[in-house]
């Protein structure tokens, strides 16, 4: 072996460039993907060895195991496996796993009814590809390091991104990688990663007719993720659609940090009329504390929330929600990654968007 292991990382990262970038210059126009003989290369040993760390055998030893992997990491490589799939599958199908990757807490994650929903929706697309899903939760700080070991050691085919940020550093990141990604929500149009997006408008709609038949004209919408890229967009549609029915948004933050959120923010509301909170995890605590200090819902307060699930009938009044269709976005991102697997072209898709779901925590504006 010539590169000692003292000096491998070094070593490795050099040698990968130049391989990287002879491997460029030889196929313009292509995906400028490296090769397997590229890493061994860079790391100094033979392809059979890069072969048998990445499927898993146990003949290689750790130290060169070590330095293989470090080298497929400096040359963004992961095993192209989806040509033997194609070959080896009877029904066509070419994927083995998606990866999912959340940044919440535990807890949060837990009582988030938007994910039992997601999940439960994945379940029946992926199994008629032949897909299973392979989810995480991590800390915000672990999530860069988790996309690059699943892909370069080939534990995902591709990942559906959630909850995506302005100006999200994981847009770059999968670019870098040149993993395939589908996400939920709008992105770039300059990213090569295909959104799911809800057509908003109709839905919004009904719920700004529902508030202002009912005398509704101050209202507040409330999130508890402000940088979330449908945080801002929220935002900005409600409010534009807002003014032109003579109506007032205002935009107030649940703070999970204050003893009492639900105090916090009832005493930071001013004179609105009706809330319109990001989820019903947060609505339902609004409705079952209010009363507790002293606002009485929906007499003194009108409370809705943009997601709609099962935890919204658990509540009394039971809760006003948008109903998004999880399960269809679901279904609509697994057929955008299984053909950009296949290696067909996928474009963004517009699914319809929520609808209004009235009951009993919204009615009439109470009169000052």
């Amino acid at each position: 072996m010539g590169t000692s292991a003292s000096g491998s990382a070094a070593g490795a990262a050099r040698s990968a460039r130049a391989a990287g970038s002879a491997g460029a210059a030889g196929s313009a126009g292509a995906a400028r993907r490296p090769t397997i003989a590229a890493v061994a290369q860079a790391a100094g040993v033979s392809v059979s060895a890069v072969s048998h760390v990445f499927n898993g055998r146990t003949n290689i030893s750790p130290e060169t195991a070590r330095r293989i992997r470090e080298a497929a990491d400096a040359l963004n490589w992961r095993p192209n496996l989806a040509g033997r799939r194609v070959s080896r599958s009877s029904g066509g199908a070419v994927g083995n796993s998606i990866g999912l990757v959340v940044t919440q807490s535990e807890e949060s994650f837990r009582r988030d009814p938007f994910f039992i929903r997601l999940i439960a929706g994945l379940t029946g697309p992926l199994a008629r590809v032949g897909w299973s899903l392979s989810l995480t939760v991590v800390p915000p700080d672990e999530e860069a390091q988790v996309y690059r070991q699943w892909w370069t050691e080939q534990r995902v085919d591709g990942f559906l991104l959630v909850d995506l940020r302005t100006k999200d550093p994981r847009i770059p990141l999968l670019r870098s990688l040149s993993a395939t990604a589908v996400a939920l929500g709008p992105t770039p149009v300059t990213s090569a990663v295909p959104g799911v997006t809800l057509d908003d408008e109709s839905g919004l709609a009904e719920l700004l007719d529902h508030l202002a038949g009912l005398g509704h004209r101050r209202i507040a919408r409330v999130t508890s993720a402000p940088g979330l890229a449908h945080s801002r967009r929220r935002n900005q549609v409600l409010s534009a659609a807002a003014r032109r029915r003579d109506m007032s948004v205002r935009s107030l933050a649940w703070d999970e940090e204050a003893s009492d959120p639900v105090a916090a923010l009832l005493g930071a509301r001013g004179d609105v009329t009706a809330l319109v909170l990001d989820s019903e995890a947060l609505a339902t605590q609004v409705v079952a504390h209010a009363p507790e200090i002293g606002v009485r819902v929906p007499v003194d307060l009108s409370v809705l929330s943009w997601e709609d699930s099962w935890v919204s009938e658990l509540v009394r009044p039971r809760l006003t929600a948008l109903s998004a269709p999880v399960e269809e976005s679901a279904r609509t991102a697994v057929d955008l990654l299984h053909r950009m697997v296949r290696g067909e072209s996928a474009a963004s898709v517009v699914v319809p968007g929520r609808r209004l779901v009235v009951r009993e925590s919204t009615a009439q504006a109470r009169r000052s």
